[in-house]
C-alpha cells in the first residue's frame, strides 16, 4: 500500500527543485528607466505603417509604442531612405539595436549599436562635444554593457552641463545595477532631484535602489512622488500615429505621451515592489498581491504597449495561483515583445502548473532558443520530461547540458538526480546528490548556517533538499541507516519541511517502527495541515497497530486533500468490510477507485471479496475473474478468488485457487494460511499444520499462524503443542483474545493448570472477547474445578446469549447434576443430546463426565 516517498509534484518542482522565481528582473535601464532621446518624439500606427509614414524619423526615434518587428522596419526605412545623417543617422541605429534585441536578434542588435557608437565617437574626436552627445554615447555604451566607459562619459556630460539631470540619473543607475554601489547610486537621483524635485526618472530609480537595499517602504514611497509629479489625465500611449484625419500628430502630444510613459513606469515598479513585500510575507500576500494588480492594471491602462506591464500583472497571478489569467497575459507580452526569453520561461511555469506540459516544453524550448546560456529554461524542461512525461533520457540531457553550462547549478545535479532516481537507478543518483551536498558545503563555508540572511537561508534550504532527495534514494536500495542519516539532517539544516518528515516516517514504517512513523506523520500534518500523502502514511501506520477506527479517519482526510489518489480509496475500503463489516460503503470505495483507475487489479480483488461478504457472489466472482484475466501470473488474486468461493462454501474451488496462488508465489504466506483453513475444514490437519509451519517460517513474527496451528493441534488432541503455539501467538500479539479462550479450553481439557486456565478465561472477557465463547469455556474451569455455582453462573450467561449451545447446556446439566440438581439438570443434557447427539462424548474425552 505504500507509496513512493519522493513523488515529483509542482509543489516540488516550484521550490528548490528549480523553478525560477516569479518575481520580475529589472529590465536594461535604456529600456525599463524613462532616459533622454535626443529627437523628438512620435509615435507609430497601432497595425502597419503607413507608405508616407514609414520612414518618418521621430517614429523610429519614439522610446514606446512600436512591437520590436514594426521598430525594426520604420528605423531600417529611415536608414535605408539617405534622409538622415550623422548623429541622426546614428540614433536610427542605436534605437534599431534596440528593437533587434527585443525582437531575439541579439547578433544583429550588436552590430547595430557598434555602428551608432562610431558616428559618436567620431563627432566627440572632430569638434568639441555637446553635454547631449557624450551623454548618447554614455548611454550606447551603457546599454552594451560597457560600464566603465558609460559612467566616463555621463561624468562628462555632467561637467559640461551640471544643471541637466538626465546624466545624474543614469550615471547613478550603471553604479547600482553594473557596479552594486547603492550609496553612489542615491547620490547621483539626490542630485538630480535636487535639481528638479519632479525628475520623476529618478524618483523611480531612487525607488529601485531603496528596493535593492531592502527598503519597500522607503521604495513606495518614492514611486509614489513619481506618480504625484506627473499628471494623471495624459494621454494613454498607443501604436496609433495620425489623428483621425490622418494627420500625423504634433510634438507636443508626444511630449505628453512620454510623461504617460513615465506614469505607466512608475505604476509598473511600485507594483512589483507590493508584488515583492507579498512573496516575503505570508500574512500579508493577498492584500500586497491585489495591491500590486490594481498598479500593473494602471501602468496597462496608461501603456498597454509595454510587455513588461503584463509581465508584472501575470507575475502576480502567479503567485495567486490564477494560472490561466497569468498564461493570458504572458501571451499578450509575447505578442508585443516576441524575444523576450524570460516571458517564455515564466509562461512555460504556468503552462506548467496547469499540466499542459507540451505547451511547458514549447516555451522553454524558446526560452533555450532565445538565451542558450541561461540555465532556467534547461532546467525547468528538464523538470518537465521526467515529472510529467516519464522521459527521462530526455531529463537527464537538459540536466547535463546545464551543468555544461554552470558545473556547479546545484539544482541541475539534484534534479538530474532525481531523473537517476526515477529511472530506476539509485547509484548515479547517489553520485549526483552527493555532488550537490559537495558543492553546497563549500558555500557553506561562506554562508554560515542559522544567519538570516535569505541568501544563506535559500543556500542552507537547498542543502536540506540535497540531502531528502539522496535519503529517497538509499531507500530504493533499502540501505535505511544512509538514508535516516540524511533525513536527519535535513530536518536538522531545515526543520519546517513537512515531506522530509513523510520520507522518515517512511523509513520507520519499512521497519516496523511504528509509534515513531507516527510522530514523525503528525509533525508532518502539523507543518501543513492540508498534506494529503502525510494522512494517508499515518492511516496505514494506525491501520498496521491495529487502530482502524483512526487509519479510516486518516484515509478520508487523505481524500478530502487529493481526491484522486486511488490507494486511500482502497486501503479505507479494506477497513470497511474487513474491521466494520460494512461492505456496501466498501464496495463504494472500490467502485470509485476503479472510477480514478479502470481496472485497477487490486481495486477489482478487493471489491469481489466485499461483494461476496454482501451475498452478491456473481459479482464478485465476475470482478475476480477480471482480475485474473488482466494479470493471470498474480497470485494474490487467485487468493481473494479462494477467499471468495470459501465465503460461498466451496472448499474444492477455493483449495483449488489457493494451489495456484501458492504456486505462483510460494513465499506468499496468506495463501498458504488460507489453504491450511480449507484443510482443517476438510480434517486434514497434517496438511493444515505443514501449511501454517510454512507461514510461519515465512513471517515468524505473525500471530494468526501459530493460532491456526494450535487450532490443528487441538483437533489432533495433541494439546501440549497447541497450548504452546497460543502461548506463542498471545505472546506475539497481546491482544489476541480469541487466543486466550482457545489455551483456557485447552489447559482445562489438560486439567494441570486449572489456575491458569481461568486466568486465560479471564483475560479474553477484559480483551472483549464474545461473551458466548469466553463464558462458555469458562463455564467449563469452573465444572472441572468443582465450583458449580460460577459454572452455572457461566453457562446462564452463555444461554442467555445464544439458547440453543449445546455444550452450554450440557455443561450446565453436569453442574445442576453435581450439585444435587438432577432433575434440573437431566433436562438440560437431554435438551444437548437433542441438538448434538454426540456431546456426552465431547465432554467425557475432556475429562468431564
Amino acid at each position: 500500500m505504500q507509496r513512493n516517498f519522493c513523488q515529483p509534484a509542482l509543489a516540488l518542482l516550484l521550490g528548490v527543485c528549480g523553478f525560477a522565481s516569479v518575481a520580475m528582473a529589472q529590465r536594461p535601464p535604456s529600456t525599463s528607466v524613462p532616459t533622454v532621446q535626443t529627437a523628438p518624439l512620435a509615435q507609430p500606427k497601432r497595425e502597419v505603417i503607413a507608405a508616407d509614414t514609414a520612414s518618418t524619423p521621430a517614429i523610429c526615434y519614439a522610446g514606446y509604442g512600436l512591437r520590436p518587428s514594426q521598430k525594426v522596419k520604420v528605423c531600417t526605412d529611415v536608414i535605408d531612405s539617405g534622409s538622415v545623417k550623422g548623429l541622426a543617422l546614428a540614433l536610427a541605429y542605436f534605437n534599431r539595436g534596440l528593437a533587434r534585441g527585443n525582437d531575439g536578434d541579439p547578433k544583429g542588435s550588436v552590430n547595430d549599436y557598434r555602428t551608432a557608437l562610431r558616428f559618436y565617437t567620431d563627432a566627440i574626436r572632430s569638434s568639441a562635444p555637446s553635454a547631449q552627445v557624450v551623454f548618447q554615447r554614455g548611454l550606447i555604451y551603457h546599454t552594451m554593457g560597457d560600464a566603465d566607459q558609460a559612467i566616463v562619459d555621463y561624468s562628462d556630460a555632467i561637467r559640461l552641463a551640471p544643471r541637466d539631470t538626465f546624466a545624474y540619473v543614469n550615471r547613478g543607475i550603471v553604479l547600482y545595477t553594473k557596479k552594486d554601489n547603492n550609496e553612489g547610486a542615491i547620490a547621483d537621483f539626490d542630485a538630480a532631484l535636487k535639481i528638479d524635485r519632479c525628475e520623476t526618472t529618478a524618483w523611480i530609480n531612487r525607488g529601485l535602489v531603496y528596493k535593492r537595499k531592502g527598503n519597500l517602504d522607503r521604495a513606495i514611497s518614492d514611486f509614489t512622488d513619481a506618480i504625484k509629479c506627473l499628471p494623471a489625465n495624459s494621454p494613454p500611449v498607443t501604436t496609433v500615429t495620425v489623428d483621425p484625419s490622418g494627420k500625423p500628430f504634433p510634438a507636443q502630444y508626444y511630449q505628453a505621451a512620454t510623461k504617460s510613459s513615465q506614469l505607466a513606469d512608475a505604476y509598473y515598479q511600485r507594483g512589483l515592489v507590493y508584488l515583492y513585500k507579498g512573496s516575503k510575507d505570508k500574512k500579508q500576500a493577498i492584500p500586497m498581491f491585489e495591491a500590486a494588480i490594481r498598479d500593473f492594471n494602471d501602468a496597462i491602462r496608461i501603456n498597454p504597449t509595454a510587455a513588461a506591464h503584463f509581465v508584472g500583472r501575470a507575475s502576480a497571478r502567479m503567485y495567486k495561483e490564477e494560472f490561466r489569467e497569468a498564461i493570458s497575459d504572458f501571451t499578450e507580452a509575447i505578442r508585443l515583445s516576441p524575444g523576450d526569453a524570460y516571458t517564455f520561461l515564466h509562461r512555460g511555469i504556468a503552462y506548467h502548473s496547469v499540466n499542459e506540459p507540451d505547451n511547458a516544453i514549447a516555451d522553454y524550448t524558446e526560452a533555450n532558443r532565445i538565451n542558450p546560456l541561461d540555465v532556467a529554461p534547461l532546467l525547468n524542461r528538464g523538470i518537465v520530461y521526467y515529472s510529467k512525461k516519464g522521459q527521462y533520457d530526455l531529463a537527464i540531457k537538459d540536466f547535463t547540458d546545464c551543468l555544461k553550462i554552470d558545473p556547479k547549478e546545484v539544482n541541475c545535479l539534484i534534479n538530474r538526480g532525481i531523473s537517476w532516481r526515477e529511472k530506476g537507478d539509485p547509484d548515479k543518483a547517489i553520485a549526483d546528490f552527493s555532488e550537490a551536498l559537495r558543492l553546497g558545503l563549500l558555500t557553506g563555508d561562506v554562508l554560515q548556517f542559522g544567519s538570516q540572511e535569505p541568501e544563506a537561508v535559500r543556500h542552507w534550504a537547498q542543502v536540506a533538499h540535497a540531502r531528502y532527495q539522496r535519503g529517497t534514494a538509499y531507500v530504493l536500495k533499502t540501505e535505511y541507516d544512509l538514508a535516516l542519516a540524511d533525513f536527519n539532517e535535513s530536518i536538522r539544516l531545515n526543520p519546517t519541511e513537512a515531506r522530509v518528515y513523510v520520507a522518515r516516517g517512511g523509513v520507520y514504517l519499512a521497519r516496523k517502527e511504528y509509534k515513531r512513523a507516527i510522530a514523525d506523520f503528525n509533525e508532518a500534518i502539523r507543518l501543513d495541515p492540508e498534506y494529503a500523502y502525510a494522512y494517508f502514511q499515518r492511516g496505514f501506520a494506525y491501520h498496521a497497530v491495529e487502530e482502524p477506527d483512526k487509519a479510516y479517519d486518516d484515509y478520508t482526510q487523505a481524500i478530502r486533500w487529493d481526491p484522486k489518489y486511488i490507494t486511500s480509496y482502497l486501503n479505507r475500503g479494506i477497513i470497511l468490510y474487513t474491521r466494520r463489516g460494512d461492505f456496501k460503503n466498501a464496495i463504494a470505495d472500490f467502485t470509485t477507485a476503479l472510477r480514478l483507475g479502470p481496472d485497477n487489479i487490486n481495486a477489482l480483488m478487493h471489491r469481489g471479496v466485499a461483494e461476496g461478504g454482501a451475498g452478491e457472489f456473481d459479482k464478485g466472482l465476475a470482478d475476480l475473474n477480471r482480475a485474473i484475466e488482466l494479470s493471470p501470473d498474480f497470485a494474490r488474486a487467485y487468493y481473494y478468488r479462494g477467499v471468495l468461493f470459501g465465503i460461498r462454501g466451496s472448499a474444492d474451488r477455493a483449495l483449488a485457487d489457493y494451489n495456484t496462488a501458492v504456486r505462483l508465489d510460494p513465499k506468499s504466506a496468506e495463501a498458504h494460511v488460507a489453504r491450511a483453513a480449507v484443510y482443517a475444514q476438510l480434517r486434514e490437519q497434517d496438511k493444515a499444520i505443514a501449511d501454517l509451519s510454512e507461514a510461519i517460517r515465512i513471517v515468524p513474527n505473525a500471530a494468526g499462524p501459530y493460532y491456526n496451528r494450535g487450532y490443528s493441534y487441538f483437533a489432533k488432541g495433541q494439546y501440549d503443542r497447541a497450548i504452546a503455539d497460543y502461548s506463542e501467538a498471545i505472546k506475539l500479539n497481546p491482544r489476541m483474545a480469541v487466543a486466550y479462550t482457545n489455551r483456557c479450553l485447552t489447559r482445562g481439557i489438560v486439567g494441570k493448570d486449572l489456575a491458569d486456565a481461568l486466568r486465560d478465561c479471564d483475560e479474553a472477557l477484559k480483551l472483549g472477547q464474545s461473551n458466548v465463547e469466553a463464558r462458555d469455556t469458562r463455564g467449563f474451569i469452573y465444572l472441572k474445578l468443582g465450583d458449580f455455582p460460577a459454572s452455572i453462573k457461566d453457562y446462564d450467561a452463555a444461554l442467555q446469549l445464544d439458547p440453543n449451545r449445546a455444550r452450554a447446556l450440557y455443561g450446565r446439566g453436569l453442574a445442576k447434576s453435581k450439585s444435587g440438581d438432577r432433575q434440573g439438570g437431566s433436562a438440560d443434557m437431554a435438551a444437548a443430546v437433542k441438538l448434538a447427539p454426540k456431546i456426552a462424548e465431547d465432554f467425557s474425552r475432556f475429562g468431564v463426565r
